[in-house]
């Protein structure tokens, strides 16, 4: 099962990281929320073993911003 966490674009310039619908944190200057967005994704992906993404998304385009995937060596061996 695959984990997305997004970035979106919330009020006053602000942003916020949600997984799926959840808005896990609001209010954050863009640098912060990418940040902990990679670093929340980063321990997920530690903890689980599971594929985790990060994305940007606004209402033009998504933009792929990490990919947490098992070493290859494990997908092959699966």
């Amino acid at each position: 099962m695959r984990t997305v966490l997004t970035i979106r674009e919330a009020s006053h310039g602000l942003w916020r990281i949600c997984s799926g619908e959840a808005v896990l944190y609001d209010r954050l200057r863009l640098a912060h929320a990418i940040r902990l967005a990679r670093g929340l994704a980063r321990e997920k992906h530690a903890n689980s073993g599971q594929p985790v993404s990060v994305e940007m998304a606004c209402s033009e385009f998504t933009i792929s911003l990490v990919h947490y995937a098992r070493p290859k060596a494990l997908q092959q061996a699966a």
